[in-house]
């Protein structure tokens, strides 16, 4: 779709989504759930990061800049991760959201490295899943089901791939108060959540999130979640206290 074709679409909605390289029936799909919202514009389908790139570029000489890039890991001819990479490196105000068909898809921790704000299991795609997904990580938020980071994490232990988030946490030099934090960010749980546990206020709370995303010079809380996990502290009792996992999304 070029991007003159959207032009009477953009004057009027206020959030541009760019798709890369869906089959088909996906992209048609995609589509008419995008359409439903009227301040989505659909702004093109390209094949993949490279062409994403000049076209997020045409876009916004257009006056209508991209917001969002819907995404999947990887197929025949788009690597979801490397196409996440190459926009948030020049574009880093875009958000990326992933697509995936298999649950342990092992991917999955690469595109959040990478920088992608959101993931989500297709089969548990609903129209308003994806639309709110869209509007949170436009916002900041982030979207992955704890049940879906879980199943990567322990993919990505089974093949030994914990050393280099033990090397971060390690030498990130956290507060005993900041471990805790972001142990409970391992576990999917809101600010609230973690006030709740450790008995602190939410603006002390959030100052602890905000500390440990620095320090460990990660791009998200769900970034953050992903160290946490790979360096194993994620479900390691608190003063006593073993917080269950949430079955909630890390927005």
């Amino acid at each position: 779709m070029a991007v003159k074709q959207v032009a009477q679409q953009c004057e009027s909605a206020s959030l541009g989504v760019l798709l890369i390289d869906f089959s088909p029936v996906v992209r048609e799909g995609l589509q008419a759930i995008l359409t439903k919202d009227e301040r989505i514009a659909v702004i093109g389908d390209v094949p993949d990061g490279r062409e994403a790139l000049q076209h997020i570029k045409r876009a916004h000489k257009q006056g209508q800049p991209v917001k969002v890039v819907l995404t999947e890991t990887r197929s025949d001819k788009v690597d979801g991760v490397q196409a996440t990479r190459l926009i948030k490196d020049e574009f880093p105000e875009i958000a990326v959201v992933v697509l995936t068909e298999n649950m342990n898809d092992s991917y999955v921790i690469d595109a959040i490295h990478a920088g992608a704000g959101g993931y989500i299991f297709l089969k548990d795609m609903s129209p308003e899943v994806l639309l709110q997904s869209i509007h949170d990580v436009v916002k900041g938020g982030t979207q992955m089901k704890t049940e879906l980071l879980r199943t990567a994490v322990e993919n990505l232990i089974q093949n030994g791939r914990r050393t280099l988030a033990e090397r971060t946490t390690e030498a990130a030099h956290l507060t005993e108060r900041e471990v805790d934090v972001l142990r409970l960010l391992g576990n999917g749980d809101s600010n609230k959540a973690i006030a709740a546990t450790l008995g602190i206020t939410l603006d002390t709370t959030k100052k602890h999130v905000r500390n440990v995303i620095d320090k460990l010079q990660a791009r998200s809380r769900t970034h953050a979640a992903i160290i946490a996990a790979q360096a194993g502290i994620v479900g390691n009792p608190i003063n006593g206290i073993a917080p269950p996992l949430c079955p909630g999304s890390l927005s």
